[in-house]
């Protein structure tokens, strides 16, 4: 079954008519995003097309679609049956083998066969018309996952479009679809070229595509941390390199995630102290089903998932998995020479006119920040990241210290491509040196920014910038676009605070409150229009419009200061961190039958001699 299926949009309009009033004269190219992994709404149907359904509902997602019937009582029991025999006889009793069945069985719908093709009927949703003919939830959902909202209001919805592919599929074939849809654009707008944005997975996409179909049709492409090569988390997934030292996989790593997830480390302390009734190969084990399950089931024959791969570690893990799969050793190897090519298409497309530029985060760790599950991978303290893709990859060679480390630590050679000697290229920390990235002119760097750009308007500013010509290169206007920026969150008052406060009845509010709320109101719109990030600036506006809601009574806003944690809650984290850190300075990676039992076994070791 074909990796290509779409579901077109049912507000389709004609291909062939010239939709725009501008005649393709309006000067600015139609703006085709291309997405990043969790924005391709995909669907599962049966062989006679037929949604399938489970519980009411249509399966499908935009990231993950998992199968929720895996997770029946039957399941839990055997997997609670395992554990529970794991720890009675203190050794692995089937633990991987039930983690690989309950895996596997939780991601078939998103398998592939050997050949690179998906197993079942699944297809992805594809608006072939602009932003204009969606309809307002979905217009909602796609300012929600790329929120390019500002730039839509300069060049309309009728300019832009939403490109989507299947996190299953093969970029190799999702480019042969992006040409298809560009013919599209130009035919409805009446323009001769489009603008590419490519946002973090998207990049593959554009790497397929210029290796395939050239430049001709591209007026600008804007690489907003583009996973341009790859990310060194799936290259650790592919390799099963991890992290697995006793301090970080009994101490921090469930800390981290939980404190992510419910803002609270206590959960996680108590967890650590509770594997330590687990022998460590019944930790290994079911860590090792898991992720082989996860990998059989979900990556390993996904060409898409092979596109994720740096470059460099491609061929070995090319020949660990692709030796007895020719097919799709055949497709993955297509991609790599797209990969390998990517930097003289870029440079044969500058040459051509075509304006190409980057936006990339850097300074943190994989798994820094968000997604703190991904900081398990072996390589998450030694490359500089956005958390999630190397410096490395969204820049296309720009290099960064790992850690906290700097450029004096790096043997590099500096200045090999820069165009302009008379600008320093090194950040203001000393961590990241741009006159090594392939378009140093034009690669922006948002300083300990998170993948997750979407939350900073900062660098939705700048993109918009650059799409619309009003900076060409960071030695334009360095004061307003500077080279070197910093993180911001803006998104909850965007996506929030100011809504809330703009639906806010000022009829009964007195001259005081609808003073301090319109003040309050101009200050949010004016930080979502910063060019140059000031994190203290967007907290007070963001602390000055809940405090103006709380205090004219706005629905779900009834306590201006963040809720402090309970002397409970204290004294709980306290305790369950006393019970994670002595666990593991008394028992280490090992249970505390483990302990007990050692002098036993070393006895009858040395007695059976």
């Amino acid at each position: 079954m074909a990796c290509t299926s779409v579901l077109v949009s049912a507000g389709t309009v004609n291909a062939s008519a010239t939709e725009t009033d501008c005649g393709g004269k309006c000067g600015h190219s139609p703006v085709i995003v291309l997405p990043g992994i969790n924005h391709s709404p995909t669907y599962l149907y049966n062989e006679n097309d037929e949604p399938v359904m489970y519980n009411g509902s249509h399966i499908g997602g935009t990231l993950m679609i998992l199968n929720e019937a895996a997770l029946s009582a039957g399941n839990i029991a055997k997997l609670i049956a395992s554990a529970f025999a794991t720890i009675a006889f203190q050794t692995n009793i089937g633990l991987d083998k039930v983690a690989y069945n309950f895996v596997s069985e939780i991601f078939k719908y998103q398998r592939c066969d050997e050949n690179g093709n998906h197993v079942e009927n699944l297809k992805t949703q594809r608006w072939n018309h602009s932003l204009e003919k969606m309809t307002e939830d979905e217009l909602d959902w796609t300012y929600r996952m790329v929120p390019i909202k500002t730039l839509v209001d300069e060049i309309g919805e009728d300019h832009v479009y939403f490109f989507t592919f299947n996190l299953v599929g093969d970029p190799m074939d999702s480019a042969d679809e992006l040409d298809e849809y560009i013919e599209m654009v130009k035919k409805q707008t009446g323009h001769d070229k489009v603008t590419l944005l490519p946002v973090s997975l998207g990049g593959t996409i554009l790497t397929a595509y210029l290796d395939k179909y050239g430049h001709e049709k591209l007026d600008r492409v804007v690489n907003t941390v583009a996973c341009l090569d790859g990310t060194d988390i799936v290259a650790d997934f592919f390799a099963r390199e991890w992290r697995l030292d006793d301090e970080y996989l009994y101490h921090q790593f469930m800390t981290n995630i939980f404190a992510e997830s419910k803002g609270s480390t206590t959960l996680g302390y108590l967890i650590n102290s509770i594997l330590h009734i687990i022998p460590r190969s019944g930790v290994n084990a079911f860590l090792s089903g898991a992720i082989s399950g996860i990998l059989d089931t979900l990556m390993l024959n996904c060409p898409q998932f092979w596109a994720m791969l740096p470059s460099y570690r491609y061929d070995a893990l090319a020949a660990r998995y692709l030796a007895d799969k020719p097919v799709l050793k055949e497709r993955t190897d297509r991609f790599q020479i797209a990969r390998l090519n990517l930097r003289q298409n870029i440079l044969d497309a500058v040459a051509d006119g075509v304006k190409v530029d980057s936006i990339a985060g850097a300074n943190l760790d994989l798994g820094e920040e968000m997604y703190r599950y991904f900081n398990i991978v072996a390589s998450a303290e030694k490359v500089n990241s956005d958390g999630i893709v190397n410096l490395s990859s969204t820049t296309l060679g720009a290099t960064g210290a790992a850690g906290k480390s700097t450029i004096d630590d790096v043997d590099y050679e500096k200045n090999t491509r820069c165009t302009n000697p008379d600008h320093n290229h090194v950040s203001p920390d000393n961590m990241v040196d741009t006159s090594t990235a392939l378009l140093p002119e034009n690669t922006w760097i948002f300083l300990d920014q998170h993948h997750e750009v979407g939350y900073n308007d900062v660098v939705l500013n700048l993109a918009k910038a650059i799409i619309l010509g009003e900076v060409t290169n960071v030695n334009d206007n360095p004061e307003m676009y500077p080279q070197y920026n910093g993180p911001c969150y803006t998104q909850s008052i965007r996506r929030w605070k100011l809504p809330d406060a703009k639906r806010v009845d000022q009829s009964n509010l007195s001259e005081e409150n609808k003073g301090e709320l319109n003040a309050a109101i101009v200050e949010g719109e004016s930080v979502l229009k910063l060019t140059v990030a000031d994190r203290s600036r967007v907290e007070a506006a963001e602390k000055r419009l809940i405090a103006i809601l709380c205090k004219v009574g706005a629905e779900g806003y009834d306590n201006p200061e963040p809720e402090k944690p309970s002397p409970i809650a204290t004294i709980l984290e306290d305790i369950t961190y006393a019970m994670s850190k002595g666990s593991l300075l008394l028992f280490g990676g090992g249970s505390l039958i483990d302990r007990l039992l050692s002098p036993i076994r070393k006895l009858i070791r040395l007695i059976t001699k």
